[in-house]
């Protein structure tokens, strides 16, 4: 049971159901390690994979004329599990530096525990990208994906669309040289539409490898498009030959392309099993209509099966170009064991009808567009902190994000971030956003009358209802399917004292949860627990997006560590006395979280009280001053923004 509890609060089992959090923990056995002890050497067989129950562990490398990699691990961290999936002896040193009980998890378990858990390579996968974000490889941490395939479950789903839309944006947002590989399509009779170009061959050494009798020069064509990514098209007839030779053509591809894209077609044929085998991720675009489902499952079976145990191997994505009448996505991600609910990555536009390239960089950012800033490495996360009125100054932010074309991919929010955070995701609008919130509070009686209602304080000043309704309405009631940017909210279980991950339901009573201020807002019962503000145990949730799959984090918080509030002789309040209490327990919590994002903007927001609702106006100007003080860094970051 111990075992049990822990493991529900480690990020990598976080999402898995209690059920089979119940199973894994019987897979696990503990081992109490004293002090100095290696737990394993580098250069050791790997046979096993540790959590840390209690204790620190020190896991470091030497190799020569390497920088050595050092890191400290503690309580939540685990290790050891890159050996276990790449098959190589270990690439470092764990040393026991203060007396720790671990969890152990054998090989074949672990193997086990991945291919019944795809939420497990799913984590692993994001987490290792981020690592890589941040240039802090090790020699554990395994390589960025370079090979893909895209396929399709139908023939009429929109792959020439999906895979050109998302190779021009791949080019476009990112330095990132893209091939994409035709063994099928004869390209000279489309080549007009997707504004392909004949070139050379760019390097002749790339068939180096390959023996000279296996391809004529004739067999293989090289195009290219003006954003720059390339194309492959090998004659029909040939593809056949590369089944044999395609490990070696792929060696000579990884040192001269960042990304290379295999086109497959929707037949499972050898050359279809040889680059699913031996690519590094596989992406499926499926019909989601009812009467398919057999079929799509059917091929996903065969797709999983063939590319085999790894991180997150094959994703799939919904295409609307077939049918009237779809099966829910949450429908699809239950029915078929996804590790997420998919997205719709094709949708019934005009381009995708017309099977042309999609170059427009809308925002919200979807589609192809999406799929393409996840595979370049460049997706933004927006983590909005907690600080009741403060939190205003949130609006800020997007408004400078707004004006000087800033796309974001994610958001996390906690308490007042939840519930901006939201409202913004629901239209992709300051406009609206501010429609909803600052212009309806424009005086203290007016916020008092719209937010406040009051209620006898046994659990709470404040029943929490108009806020409720607020966030409703002004996103229409949404589901968080409905949102336009994917949006986490973070809730405080108040009886286990747990963190809660809201993304899917109600999106207002998951803002209502994280709302919740212990002793102004009543504690609100919402799946079967009681709700307090997110902010107790995650002010800034910069994690959260981590475990999403952000690439880069920029975080705004308004308990700025270098500014205090205005001292005054007056005996405080019994209202000031629990905010300045919860603003203590915030800036507590936030320890650490600064580390783990790429720029943090600190609204000057320290003079304002919890309830100033109304003075919305100058905190949003707070908070675009703060975003324009590190928008150099912030253009830095993203190297590329769109207007």
């Amino acid at each position: 049971m111990d075992l049990e509890l822990f493991l529900k609060k480690v990020p990598l089992f976080s999402s898995i159901p209690d059920s089979q959090i119940r199973k894994i923990a019987a897979c696990f056995h503990v081992l109490d390690v004293k002090k100095d002890v290696h737990i394993f050497e580098q250069g050791d067989l790997s046979d096993a994979m540790y959590i840390i129950r209690s204790g620190a562990v020190f896991i470091y490398s030497e190799k020569q004329g390497r920088t050595p990699f050092q890191v400290e691990l503690q309580r939540g961290d685990f290790f050891g599990e890159m050996a276990l999936l790449s098959n190589l002896p270990r690439s470092a040193t764990a040393k026991v530096t203060l007396d720790a009980t671990l969890f152990c998890l054998k090989k074949e378990n672990f193997k086990t525990l991945l291919t019944q858990n795809r939420h497990i390579g799913l984590f692993l996968s994001r987490l290792y990208a981020r690592r890589l974000s941040f240039g802090s490889t090790t020699e554990s941490t395994p390589l960025m994906p370079i090979f893909y395939t895209v396929s399709a479950t139908d023939p009429d789903l929109g792959l020439s669309h999906f895979l050109y839309s998302m190779s021009y944006h791949i080019s476009t947002e990112s330095d990132k040289k893209v091939l994409v590989v035709e063994p099928h399509l004869e390209l000279k009779s489309i080549m007009k539409k997707f504004d392909l170009h004949s070139m050379p061959c760019p390097d002749i050494s790339l068939f180096n490898l390959l023996p000279s009798n296996v391809y004529a020069s004739d067999d293989i064509k090289w195009f290219n498009h003006p954003s720059g990514f390339c194309v492959l098209q090998v004659n029909k007839g040939f593809h056949e030959q590369l089944v044999s030779v395609l490990p070696q053509l792929m060696e000579s591809f990884k040192f001269k392309y960042d990304r290379v894209i295999f086109s497959l077609t929707h037949h499972f044929d050898h050359l279809e099993q040889q680059a699913v085998r031996l690519c590094d991720k596989n992406l499926l675009i499926i019909n989601n209509t009812p009467a398919a489902l057999p079929g799509v499952k059917k091929k996903l079976d065969r797709l999983e099966q063939t590319a085999g145990i790894g991180l997150d191997r094959v994703r799939v994505g919904v295409s609307h170009l077939c049918g009237a009448t779809g099966i829910p996505r949450e429908t699809l991600k239950r029915e078929l064991n996804l590790s997420e609910t998919p997205q719709v990555w094709v949708e019934k536009s005009d381009k995708a009808i017309k099977d042309q390239i999609d170059t427009e960089k809308r925002f919200p950012v979807k589609g192809a567009r999406a799929i393409a800033r996840e595979l370049a490495g460049v997706r933004i996360g927006l983590a909005l902190g907690a600080g009741a009125a403060r939190g205003w100054s949130h609006i800020g932010v997007l408004k400078v994000f707004e004006e000087e074309g800033i796309h974001i991919d994610m958001i996390a929010g906690t308490s007042m971030g939840a519930l901006v955070g939201a409202i913004y995701a629901s239209k992709g609008s300051v406009e609206h956003l501010m429609e909803y919130t600052i212009k309806r509070l424009p005086t203290r009686s007016l916020a008092r009358k719209n937010i406040f209602d009051y209620t006898l304080p046994l659990k709470g000043f404040l029943r929490g209802r108009k806020a409720m309704n607020l966030v409703s309405t002004a996103v229409n009631n949404a589901d968080f399917m409905d949102l336009l940017i994917p949006t986490y909210i973070v809730g405080v279980d108040i009886l286990k004292g747990e963190e809660v991950l809201f993304d899917t339901g109600d999106v207002s009573r998951a803002v209502r949860s994280s709302l919740s201020l212990p002793a102004v807002f009543v504690p609100f019962r919402h799946n079967g627990r009681w709700m307090v503000d997110g902010g107790l145990l995650n002010p800034v949730p910069v994690n959260i997006l981590e475990q999403k799959g952000a690439d880069k984090i920029i975080a705004v918080c308004v308990e700025n560590p270098n500014s205090t509030a205005k001292q005054t002789r007056r005996s405080p309040s019994i209202m000031q006395v629990i905010f300045r209490t919860i603003n203590i327990v915030h800036s507590t919590a936030t320890t650490g979280f600064a580390q783990k994002s790429d720029v943090v903007v600190y609204p000057e927001a320290q003079d304002f009280a919890w309830d100033d609702f109304h003075k919305g106006n100058v905190l949003m100007q707070r908070g675009e001053n703060a975003c324009k003080k590190v928008l150099k860094e912030i253009k830095a970051l993203i190297k590329t923004p769109y207007k």
